[in-house]
C-alpha cells in the first residue's frame, strides 16, 4: 500500500520509513529558506522521472478530454491507473527524490521537509472532500 508523505531512503544511518503526524503550525513557520537550495540527482534518474511523469500527464489530460466528450468513464481512467503501474511508477518517483534529499540535507531539514510533505491532500482522509463537492478550486 503506498500511503501519503515522502518515504525514507532504505540505506544510511539515519534512514527510517516514517509515520506521519501534522507538525505545529509554529514550526512550520520557521522553514528553512528552500528557494535558493540546490539538490544533486543523478541525471539517468531525473530523465526516468521526467519519462514518468510526462507519461502521466499526457495521459491523463487526453483521458480528461475523453471524459469531457463522453467517450469515457471512471472505469477508463482505473483501468489506465492500473495498467499503466501509476501507484508504483510515482512512488518511484518519490523515492528517488527522497533518496536525493536524505544523501544532500540535514536530518532536521528533511524532518521540515517531511512535515510539509505530510500537510498534502490525500483522497480518503477524513479531512478531504470528494471531487464533486469541493469548491476550493
Amino acid at each position: 500500500m503506498i500511503t501519503g508523505g515522502r518515504t525514507r531512503s532504505l540505506t544510511g544511518p539515519t534512514s527510517k520509513i516514517r509515520i506521519w503526524a501534522r507538525a505545529p503550525a509554529l514550526e512550520l513557520n520557521r522553514l528553512m529558506d528552500m528557494s535558493s537550495r540546490e539538490i544533486r540527482m543523478p541525471l539517468s534518474e531525473v530523465v526516468a522521472v521526467l519519462q514518468d511523469l510526462n507519461e502521466f500527464v499526457v495521459s491523463l489530460d487526453r483521458l480528461g478530454s475523453r471524459q469531457a466528450s463522453g467517450t469515457a468513464d471512471e472505469y477508463t481512467v482505473g483501468t489506465f491507473i492500473a495498467d499503466w503501474d501509476v501507484a508504483r511508477r510515482l512512488a518511484r518517483a518519490r523515492r528517488v527524490i527522497s533518496v536525493a534529499l536524505d544523501a544532500q540535507l540535514s536530518e532536521e531539514d528533511n524532518a521540515e521537509i517531511d512535515a510539509l510533505c505530510g500537510q498534502g491532500r490525500f483522497y480518503g482522509t477524513d479531512s478531504t472532500t470528494s471531487p464533486s463537492t469541493d469548491q476550493s478550486s
